[in-house]
């Protein structure tokens, strides 16, 4: 299950309520099928996370197990992942919310592959950015991987005055950082 394939037809009943639809309410018949088409996709994705398993095996990571999340939401997590080449211990979830693609799994592998790389590049625009001291110690690493390339880094354990209980979270689409915040404050940085 690396990338989920989505297709929707539109029959000829459909299409022809669709144009009925648009001159009952004065609009375009291609506004209509554009509204159609985006409740059917979001109606089809809700379908889709709804039938996904209690486990996800993701190629070259592990065995992901569902757990608790939001309503709307589903979740897998793998705890301790230790990335090729690092002593480092992970927590690594996928966050998949309703009407959204789940993660393609090869990038989560590839995203972890390089691990040390992004994991020093997180470190170091944090410390930068919220002007923490150079040796301020960020571990205890929560990585969620969302719909698409989106996906965040949160330390959980971080030894810096004046930050939450909810430390640092460095925010990535692909392998640009994003954002970078303390999740208790509104403050991005």
């Amino acid at each position: 299950m690396s990338q989920p394939d989505l297709r929707i037809s539109l029959d000829d009943a459909t299409r022809r309520g669709l144009l009925a639809l648009a001159e009952i309410y004065h609009t375009t018949p291609e506004r209509m099928v554009k509204s159609w088409a985006e409740s059917e996709v979001t109606c089809r994705l809700g379908q889709m996370l709804a039938e996904m398993p209690a486990e996800l095996v993701v190629p070259k990571v592990g065995r992901f197990i569902e757990v608790p999340a939001p309503e709307q939401y589903r979740c897998w997590t793998i705890s301790d992942h230790r990335p090729t080449g690092t002593d480092e211990s992970l927590t690594v979830s996928l966050m998949v919310a309703s009407g959204e693609l789940p993660p393609d799994f090869s990038f989560v592998a590839r995203t972890l592959r390089r691990w040390a790389e992004l994991g020093k590049l997180a470190c170091d625009i944090a410390l930068d950015r919220l002007a923490l001291p150079a040796d301020t110690g960020l571990g205890g690493p929560e990585v969620t991987f969302g719909s698409g390339r989106r996906w965040t880094l949160r330390f959980a354990d971080c030894d810096a005055s004046g930050l939450t209980e909810l430390s640092v979270l460095v925010e990535f689409n692909g392998s640009k950082v994003t954002g970078i915040h303390d999740p208790a404050d509104a403050t991005e940085h």
